[in-house]
């Protein structure tokens, strides 16, 4: 499992607008944020395939409100990006991580 310099940056940017309200809730948020990747190595296939783009490759789950998305790649789970549910994902993937 592998985390792109994107997807870390996404999460701390919420770290960092979470941490204004709650400094306790940003620590929470951020460790699960962090963690849920590491729960789906061994079964990678168990998030659901982002809609936007169709694809078995591209799979997401939730964190409270974000949206993990990741990718898997010869047997290797990459996390693309951190976005908040409410947000327009780019068109294309390769914009995303």
């Amino acid at each position: 499992m592998r985390w792109t310099e994107h997807a870390f940056s996404d999460a701390l940017a919420i770290y960092d607008y979470i941490v204004e309200q709650s400094p306790r809730y940003a620590d929470a948020v951020f460790e699960q944020i962090l963690a849920r990747p590491i729960q789906l190595v061994d079964h990678p296939e168990s998030g659901s395939i982002v809609p936007e783009y169709n694809r078995d490759d591209l799979r997401e789950v939730f964190v409270h409100s974000f949206r993990l998305i990741y990718r898997i790649a010869d047997s290797e789970l990459r996390v693309l990006t951190v976005i908040h549910g409410s947000r327009v994902l780019p068109p294309e993937v390769a914009e995303i991580g």
